[in-house]
């Protein structure tokens, strides 16, 4: 994994900081959706003590609501984690930065 690619998707995301954000994760087939009202976006690299952590992790900073059949509910975190593990196939085209890890496809969205 290259550090300098996670770096720039870090500094992309701190550009849209102010602004709503949405993530879109595919895991094992199962969509989530999550909407942030950005504040900033921080990385941090760890020795995760077992398999459900990652040890490369960007984390979302600001108010977050899940979305389900056009519900929105707000998540008690002001925090939302994204696992970077195995990070490839980083696009970045103007509003949309999208990318593949260990866990999941996942599509971070400039509202």
């Amino acid at each position: 994994m290259s550090e300098l690619k996670i770096i720039d998707v870090k500094d992309h995301i701190n550009n849209w900081a102010g602004h709503q954000i949405s993530i879109r994760k595919e895991e094992n087939g199962d969509l989530d959706q999550i909407n942030i009202q950005l504040e900033e976006a921080t990385f941090e690299q760890r020795d995760a003590i077992d398999d459900y952590l990652s040890d490369n992790v960007m984390f979302l900073h600001g108010r977050a609501y899940s979305t389900e059949d056009g519900e929105s509910t707000e998540l008690p975190s002001v925090l939302y984690e994204v696992p970077l593990d195995g990070i490839s196939g980083i696009n970045i085209d103007g509003s949309i930065i999208s990318f593949i890890t260990n866990r999941g496809q996942y599509a971070i969205i400039k509202s």
